[in-house]
């Protein structure tokens, strides 16, 4: 858990927020009605992110992926099967990216001078 909590809030204006507990951590971009970008929860071992709509598609193919049908284009991350940092990091970054693509061009822009 420590791995995606490094990697979310290395990102800029991240912050974290326990809206459904202290076991479901949720990362947030701004302040806490801000965007979800990422979702661990540490009891179950899975880390829920916002990717691309190509990879998205293939995710059920991918041991330890799965789509989740709730959000568009965001996927359910089995930790358990999934434990490199790197790959955890590039997960986490490629959410970010998703999610502040869909920011109004003001806040994106605020987003690069953090």
């Amino acid at each position: 858990m420590e791995k995606v909590r490094t990697a979310a809030l290395s990102m800029p204006g991240a912050l974290e927020d326990y809206p459904f507990g202290e076991k479901i951590t949720v990362f947030r971009i701004y302040d806490r009605k801000g965007p979800i970008f990422a979702i661990v929860s540490e009891e179950k071992r899975i880390l829920n992110v916002r990717v691309p709509r190509d990879f998205f598609e293939i995710s059920d193919t991918i041991e330890g992926f799965a789509p989740l049908k709730v959000w568009k284009n965001w996927i359910a991350v089995d930790l358990t099967s999934v434990n490199s940092k790197r790959e955890i990091s590039d997960l986490v970054a490629e959410s970010w990216y998703e999610v502040t693509e869909n920011l109004p061009k003001k806040k994106r822009e605020l987003l690069r001078n953090i």
